[in-house]
């Protein structure tokens, strides 16, 4: 009670209010001076101590980008405080504090526009995006699978395209770099519990998204279609994963590819479903990953790791590869 008095009368200051809002409303990284730009505080000095102070309070995250050879600072809501009954009595006392925007979506590309979405004019563009905070660390196991996935793109963009090496551009990132690049195609990997990225697509879209993660840091999928949910404490929930083909929220002519799991292991089964499709397109075999078997238009799958003592090793905490999965629905 005495954090939330301490926020609360924080926030009794409109400017103060209006800096913290605009940061929501970004739903991004954001600049001290791009707010400086849509508010009217002109004093930088006075921005910076809010922002220090919003940093202090837990309501922003802030971030030190190297751009260009400089280090630049970065502010993104704390979207695990903004998913608290914390922050939404907060809500109830300043009315114009505004939660970040629900986007509604139409899915622009299907498993069938798969790799070809990820072309750009002439040049075929990929960032992948690895998480490396929000509540647990990202583990290396999470990424297993990812360097035979940028070999079959090139491969299919390359000798299938016919696009020259030199304009295929595969970079990998950590979720906290990729503010500069979301307008981008993205192979997102792992849940909003590891993944920064994940959690905002997870925030942005809501409910509008008919398989996700329950809230944005959860490791619980749910599934609208089947009303089910796979809880990361059950023995089905550990071993399922997302892999989907979403239209990418910040520029909606391209692709997020999301590769997520509550555990390593159905992230791990997703990528490995990915590039068992990409190795079946390069082969002109059958594709493995289809969309969803009732709903045709919806290019989201949800899928199981497989394997002998799998769960055995994962309660133990031992990593190991996974090689078998199946589509749950």
């Amino acid at each position: 009670m005495t954090e939330y008095k301490e926020i609360s009368s924080y926030l009794s200051d409109t400017a103060r209010r209006m800096v913290l809002s605009q940061i929501i409303s970004f739903s991004r990284s954001v600049s001290a001076t791009e707010l400086l730009n849509r508010l009217p505080i002109t004093n930088r000095s006075t921005i910076y101590n809010i922002l220090d102070r919003l940093t202090e309070l837990k309501l922003i995250k802030k971030q030190e980008v190297k751009l260009g050879g400089s280090n630049r600072v970065f502010y993104s809501p704390n979207h695990e405080l903004l998913s608290s009954d914390f922050f939404r009595n907060l809500l109830l006392e300043y009315e114009d504090i505004d939660w970040p925007p629900k986007l509604s979506f139409d899915f622009s590309y299907t498993w069938n526009d798969f790799p070809d979405c990820l072309m750009v004019g002439n040049n075929f563009r990929l960032k992948i995006v690895y998480g490396s905070w929000m509540t647990d660390a990202a583990s290396t196991i999470d990424a297993l699978y990812t360097p035979e996935i940028t070999q079959m793109l090139t491969y299919w963009a390359n000798k299938i395209k016919k696009v020259p090496i030199d304009d295929i551009e595969i970079e990998s990132l950590l979720d906290y770099q990729a503010g500069q690049v979301k307008n981008e195609n993205m192979l997102v990997i792992g849940s909003g519990a590891v993944n920064k990225i994940t959690s905002e697509i997870m925030n942005l879209y809501g409910d509008s998204l008919p398989i996700r993660f329950l809230t944005p840091l959860s490791k619980n999928i749910y599934s609208s279609f089947t009303n089910e949910t796979y809880s990361e404490h059950s023995d089905l929930g550990l071993l399922t994963g997302i892999v989907g083909l979403l239209p990418n929220p910040w520029d909606a002519t391209k692709v997020i590819i999301l590769c997520a799991g509550s555990k390593y292991a159905g992230t791990q089964a997703s990528l490995k479903s990915l590039l068992d499709d990409i190795k079946s397109i390069n082969n002109f075999k059958s594709r493995i990953i289809t969309n969803h078997p009732r709903f045709p238009d919806i290019p989201v799958r949800i899928l199981k790791a497989e394997g002998d003592e799998l769960l055995q090793s994962m309660v133990r905490q031992k990593g190991i590869k996974i090689k078998n999965y199946s589509f749950i629905e």
